[in-house]
């Protein structure tokens, strides 16, 4: 099985997996879409939402980010199996005072992505409000990922 092989030149990126699967992530001016999705990612303050939102956007991991204050968002075009997607991803703020706020963004999602840090174990007590605010706030069509984040740190696990 060969590995997986990643190439980034100017937001033009390819992944290749097995041969068999391709992506590219196609320029963020490109003109149309077969599908779009909204994507959420929430979660506690100081999980690392942030971080997997930078990765995803550049391939890159950055180990020093700012919390978010309301929340951030990016899109771009993935090209996957012949059929362009637009992808709009929602890092949302984790701190308390703000969840009114994040309430909108729960509507019409694709997908909510539910972060937690393994060296915090608050983090990890939230899952269920999370769950419930999603199931309570998106639609009955969205999917859950739960992401357990920092593995690398040297923290209780």
């Amino acid at each position: 099985m060969e590995t997986q092989e990643i190439e980034n030149k100017q937001n033009n990126i390819t992944i290749n997996k097995d041969n068999k699967d391709e992506m590219e992530i196609l320029s963020v001016d490109h003109a149309s879409h077969d599908h779009c999705y909204k994507i959420i990612i929430i979660g506690n303050s100081g999980v690392g939402k942030t971080s997997i939102s930078y990765r995803i956007k550049t391939c890159e991991f950055n180990a020093v980010s700012q919390p978010t204050l309301g929340f951030d968002y990016l899109s771009f075009y993935l090209k996957y199996k012949n059929k362009i997607l637009k992808l709009e991803v929602w890092d949302t703020c984790g701190q308390e005072a703000y969840r009114s706020l994040i309430k909108s963004f729960f509507s019409n999602s694709s997908l909510a992505i539910i972060v937690y840090a393994i060296d915090d174990l608050n983090s990890f007590d939230s899952i269920e409000q999370w769950v419930r605010q999603c199931k309570n706030e998106c639609g009955p069509e969205t999917k859950f990922f739960l992401i357990g984040n920092k593995a690398d740190l040297d923290g209780d696990k």
